[in-house]
């Protein structure tokens, strides 16, 4: 399944594109629960990524402001 942003190859079944993020089309009707799921999936994994963002940041942050403490002394 082609992007129709970016032009990327992506496999089958994909929600969004592994490039560019935008949502693709589907020709199938969206029916079953799985549809339902990995779109949870999809939530979940979202929030688990801003989480590590933010853990990540918080963490610079912290080194950031121990590393001026010893410059400063």
């Amino acid at each position: 399944m082609r992007c129709p942003r970016c032009g990327t190859q992506n496999p089958e079944g994909k929600i969004v594109c592994r490039k560019c993020g935008a949502r693709l089309r589907t020709s199938r009707v969206a029916s079953s629960p799985v549809t339902q799921e990995t779109e949870a999936e999809l939530a979940w994994r979202l929030r688990y990524d801003l989480t590590r963002v933010g853990i990540t940041f918080a963490a610079a942050a912290a080194v950031a402001v121990l590393l001026g403490l010893f410059v400063i002394r």
